[in-house]
């Protein structure tokens, strides 16, 4: 019955996908890929279409939430589901939490193959939902850090945090960097904590995580938005969804530069090459035995100025408040 999945891919919004008919194939009975053609409605109307027992629709819905191929909305005082149409959501549920080991290394690389082909595409195009966040003690004294664009800010702002795996590096497997990295808010903390994907945290232990994320050389991203922010990520160009588009895909829309960019003291700098190795974005480069910042390539993220063992590099202003939308972040998902 594969025409079942290639219904449901046609449904999730790829029907020409040579990839997503065999991942659901991999992830779902064919029970649960008809009752996800049978969305939206709630278990009783589901229930009703489907000829089928209310509570075996029940709780094959609550998996299907589980596995993050449906997500619900409380209507009336019942949950009313749909289709997960976010694919980046969709593919983060299926790695982690419950599900990290659940379907296999086969079905890791297919949604790998999936986004490499399919999905970065899409950054073709300018407006990036992700922006890259500076370290903020780098940040030349006396300039302006909107909250929006300083960690401690955000913090202070969310009532719910969590962590989760990084479902970039879960799935990549590129490298060897931390994965328990990418740190919910809010709303969005509140739908994987109800999957069973995070953890919930303290201020304390996220700003811990951060600052181990920026010894490890990993680049803090988060909502292109000066409202909502839902997340910062931590980030490596071989395995994120945004960065490998942008540096090793070459999408030049993947993600946003911060407001600011690297500024080196020749006066004050050792010559200790560190910062060369550090940049993640290959904006540092050695002359005459001096580390010299290319404007172009510098996207300000401070992990070049954050272990200087001189303080010879700082983040200097070069955009204005204009820079970063002064919007709500797009939803990731529905209002759970």
């Amino acid at each position: 019955m594969e025409y079942i999945y290639h219904r449901l891919s046609e449904a999730y919004g790829f029907p020409e996908s040579k990839y997503f008919s065999k991942i659901c194939q991999k992830c779902l009975t064919e029970q649960e890929a008809l009752i996800l053609l049978a969305l939206p409605g709630t278990a009783e109307e589901v229930a009703g279409k489907l000829r089928m027992d209310i509570s075996s629709v029940q709780s094959t819905l609550v998996e299907l939430f589980n596995k993050g191929f449906a997500f619900y909305d409380p209507v009336e005082g019942k949950r009313r589901y749909a289709l997960m149409s976010n694919w980046v959501e969709l593919r983060d549920a299926l790695v982690t939490g419950k599900n990290v080991d659940r379907f296999g290394n086969e079905t890791l690389d297919l949604l790998a193959a999936m986004y490499d082909e399919e999905v970065s595409p899409v950054f073709d195009v300018e407006g990036s939902e992700f922006r890259v966040i500076p370290v903020h003690e780098t940040i030349e004294p006396g300039t302006e850090i909107l909250s929006y664009e300083k960690i401690s800010g955000i913090l202070e702002k969310a009532e719910t945090i969590a962590v989760m795996l990084c479902p970039c590096r879960t799935v990549s497997r590129r490298c060897n960097n931390p994965r328990e990295t990418c740190i919910t808010f809010n709303r969005a903390a509140k739908y994987v904590l109800e999957r069973g994907a995070a953890r919930e945290i303290t201020r304390e232990e996220a700003l811990s995580i951060l600052n181990m994320c920026e010894e490890s050389g990993l680049v803090h991203m988060t909502s292109n938005a000066s409202h909502g922010v839902s997340a910062i990520c931590n980030c490596c160009t071989c395995c994120c969804d945004y960065l490998r588009a942008q540096i090793i895909l070459g999408k030049k829309y993947a993600s946003v530069k911060s407001r600011y960019r690297a500024v080196v003291d020749s006066a004050l700098c050792n010559e200790c090459g560190l910062c060369i190795d550090r940049c993640n974005f290959g904006a540092m480069k050695m002359v005459n035995s001096k580390p010299v910042v290319d404007e172009e390539k510098c996207f300000g993220c401070g992990l070049c100025a954050s272990q200087c063992p001189v303080n010879a590099i700082s983040l200097v202003q070069v955009r204005g408040p204009e820079h970063i939308p002064t919007r709500e972040a797009e939803p990731l998902f529905s209002s759970i």
